[in-house]
């Protein structure tokens, strides 16, 4: 049995409460002022985390010795391949929509990303295995505090940035 990656967990709890914290304070400092940088700075953070998340896929395909073995790759390596590219191709569109039309949209498709790639891991968890019950487990608490600090930021009384 594998060990569990802690320093990945903490990296992910961390994240996620970062995020609830930039959504908060564009929640509640929004009555106030508009905050169009940190509005932009969170689009970018969802962005990026959300390819981060696609990243933990391939870090754990990579961390096979053979990358490729010579019968080919497995239909585990795969999946994980393929979840990896869309949380990936999912994050950088979003933040590009969210920086070419409103940020709020970019929000938006952010949380569809969050939320429909834990529901996609958790599901690949069921059938192959591809994560451990705990590190889906932190992937859970990250998703819902990355997904309450975007809704904080899109509701955010601020209004159009």
């Amino acid at each position: 049995m594998k060990p569990f990656p802690v320093t990945a967990a903490m990296f992910l709890l961390l994240g996620g409460l970062f995020g609830l914290s930039m959504g908060g304070w564009l929640f509640l400092a929004g009555v106030l002022t508009s905050l169009p940088h940190l509005s932009l700075i969170l689009l970018a953070y969802g962005g990026c985390f959300l390819a981060f998340q696609g990243a933990i896929h391939w870090g754990l395909t990579a961390e096979n010795p053979d990358i490729i073995p010579p019968q080919g790759m497995g239909p585990i390596e795969r999946k994980r391949i393929l979840l990896g590219s869309i949380f990936f191709l999912w994050g950088w569109v979003s933040l590009c929509v969210g920086l070419l039309y409103t940020p709020q949209s970019g929000y938006c498709m952010e949380i569809v990303g969050f939320v429909g790639g834990y529901a996609l891991e958790r599901v690949a968890a069921r059938r192959g295995q591809l994560l451990s019950q705990g590190l889906l487990l932190i992937k859970a608490v990250f998703s819902f505090l990355m997904v309450l600090g975007l809704i904080f930021a899109l509701i955010s009384p601020q209004g159009r940035f």
